[in-house]
């Protein structure tokens, strides 16, 4: 009898029509409901890839002979490293390394085809950049594996091949993994305050009848929209250096660079996610509206940013996808200031790229402001 009851009651069935009718004309509700979960899977399923795939490889070939060509030649083939080698001076070596233009090097010595005519072992360097300390075994594995099997001894065994790798480990030889995951993380837990906190603080203009008020003071709308981005710049910077300060106590994490490289870059990703804010406030009317647009924006992110999974493990059309990310060029300063040391004169591009896209929001954010005063 109840399942009878149940299955007749009429009001229960209204307001169920009601809600269906409700999801199906709020557009943005339904596009959340049904494409986000299989936007999400397509991101996590490929960009999440822990394997080691075109690595970036720089070579400064001493011996300029067949045999050095032959062995640059087979690297090159393998699915491991990218089909493009780079040769380098000795001069662009450390800097290659330092701008992440290059993740490994090889030095290979000028007597290198002598000793192997010789049978005798022959000496070949591999520089590893080991801020990414998980990846660094992996890397270490597989070239080795390659290297190997390009030249055997006598009995044409792999353990008695003619190439002795020595390998180092720059800026991070004692492999802590935390030194690679911590900027990450703070990367994505500034992303997500800043632009949750902004698009929360227009959203709550609209909520509690305000924002009329607001477009009727004297104030321009440049000045309304760099009066909103103050606060939440003081409080997010606070954050970030407490946070930074926290790390350096609990995960000893080193910082190499430029406090003002640090400090400059930091405020500037700041404005940025904060402008990204206001415009998901300016776009939605209510706070859960404006909670699930950056929940749709952050995640995609965080995920093509590099936090957790290095890009070059990423497909091609996602490596490519990254270089407009915001968040992956932040990440790459805050490690490269943090770990290596780099300065300005190395990281200005992607500082470049920031504080164009920081201007280009700004503009959005207040053609939309002054579009919603005149409606």
């Amino acid at each position: 009898m109840r399942k009878v009851k149940f299955f007749s009651n009429r009001g229960m069935w209204a307001v169920v029509f009601k809600d269906i009718t409700s999801i199906f004309r709020d557009r943005q509700l339904l596009i959340t409901i049904v494409l986000a979960p299989l936007f999400y899977m397509i991101v996590y399923g490929f960009a999440l890839n822990p394997s080691v795939q075109e690595l970036s490889l720089g070579v400064v070939d001493y011996a300029q002979t067949t045999a050095s060509r032959e062995f640059i030649a087979i690297l090159a083939t393998s699915d491991v490293v990218t089909p493009r080698v780079e040769t380098l001076q000795e001069k662009d070596l450390q800097r290659s390394l330092m701008a992440g233009d290059i993740k490994v090097a090889l030095v290979i010595p000028p007597n290198f085809e002598r000793r192997l005519a010789e049978d005798k072992l022959a000496d070949v360097q591999l520089l590893i950049d080991g801020v990414d300390a998980n990846r660094v075994g992996i890397i270490q594995s597989y070239l080795s594996q390659i290297i190997r099997q390009y030249r055997y001894g006598n009995d044409n065994l792999p353990e008695s091949s003619l190439i002795n790798l020595q390998t180092k480990i720059l800026y991070n030889p004692g492999l802590v993994s935390s030194w690679y995951f911590v900027p990450g993380v703070v990367g994505v837990i500034l992303t997500a305050i800043s632009t949750f906190a902004a698009s929360s603080t227009m959203t709550a203009e609209k909520d509690y009848g305000t924002f009329e008020q607001l477009s009727l003071t004297p104030l321009r709308p440049w000045e309304l929209i760099v009066g909103k981005l103050i606060p939440l710049l003081g409080i997010v910077l606070f954050m970030v250096l407490i946070a930074n300060f926290f790390s350096q106590i609990v995960f000893d994490l080193p910082f190499r660079g430029s406090w003002l490289m640090f400090l400059i870059t930091t405020s500037v990703y700041i404005l940025l996610t904060s402008e990204l804010g206001l415009l998901v406030g300016l776009l939605n009317q209510n706070l859960l509206q404006a909670f699930l647009t950056t929940l749709f924006i952050n995640v995609p992110l965080v995920q093509l940013s590099g936090a957790y999974t290095p890009i070059e493990a990423m497909p091609s059309f996602f490596q490519t996808l990254t270089l407009v990310n915001p968040l992956r060029h932040y990440i790459f300063i805050l490690r490269s200031v943090l770990i290596k040391g780099v300065g300005f004169q190395l990281l200005w591009q992607p500082l470049l790229f920031l504080m164009i896209v920081t201007l280009g929001l700004f503009v959005l954010c207040l053609s939309l402001f002054k579009r919603q005063k005149i409606s």
